[in-house]
């Protein structure tokens, strides 16, 4: 994996998936270690047994978790610069996307979906960046409107605001807040699952901007908080903070 789902610039905006809706959590353990420990084989397997569960039993909370990997899945594959795998991963990533509308205790994140649909398109085909570009920000106020208190809607507000132009509105700093509101969010659930993926995904993406804006204090203790959260994720134990450290001595 070596590591390409965080880095896919403004288009491909990473989604937190909400833990549950009413106390239900439909995470998927497969997909969190693969996420841990890079391993996405492992990952496949585990938006395999989603789809299994979701023909068996079609839920919502089912759909939301397989969709939120097969978005991670396609953010991997535009990492590495493999277009010609994801783009027909795409085109289903909208028909789930269309899916999920159905469901409307996911309306927040429905909206969020749609934002990184429109990112991955513009991954796709940089030159649609001037059309698809505005959609993806009326799409994110939709999404803010819909859903002020979902951590994937704050993600999405922070994506855009670290790769939006200063006279655009882009700004690293607020974008930070953005990302500590998603992380504050994400704490005050209840109960949020041991396998929440995205959670630790938000720690390193907080700690790669601050690495941006120097602040390499910062940028270790990002990474310093998601190996507390998960000892063993490899990324961050082995290439993240050991590089931040080494900016600091």
């Amino acid at each position: 994996m070596k590591r390409r789902l965080c880095t896919v610039a403004f288009a491909v905006m990473l989604i937190a998936m909400p833990l549950a809706v009413s106390g239900q959590d439909c995470s998927n353990c497969d997909v969190y270690r693969g996420y841990v420990t890079g391993d996405m084989e492992l990952w496949k397997r585990g938006m395999n047994d989603l789809q299994q569960s979701y023909g068996r039993d079609p839920d919502g909370c089912t759909l939301c978790t397989l969709v939120e990997a097969r978005y991670g899945y396609i953010g991997y594959l535009l990492g590495t610069g493999d277009k010609g795998a994801a783009r027909p991963l795409i085109d289903g990533f909208e028909k789930d996307i269309e899916l999920l509308a159905a469901y409307p205790e996911y309306a927040a994140e429905t909206e969020a979906f749609r934002v990184s649909l429109l990112g991955f398109r513009m991954t796709l085909n940089p030159a649609r960046a001037v059309t698809l570009g505005p959609r993806a920000l009326k799409q994110l106020e939709t999404a803010m409107e819909k859903g002020g208190g979902s951590a994937a809607v704050w993600i999405e507000k922070a994506n855009s605001e670290a790769h939006m132009p200063a006279f655009a509105g882009g700004s690293k700093e607020k974008a930070a807040a953005s990302f500590r509101e998603a992380l504050r969010l994400y704490e005050s659930g209840n109960g949020m699952s041991d396998c929440n993926w995205r959670y630790l995904n938000t720690m390193v993406l907080l700690g790669q901007l601050l690495e941006k804006m120097d602040d390499w204090q910062g940028a270790r203790e990002a990474y310093r908080r998601a190996l507390r959260r998960a000892p063993g994720f490899e990324w961050a134990r082995d290439e993240l903070l050991p590089a931040v450290e080494m900016k600091i001595k």
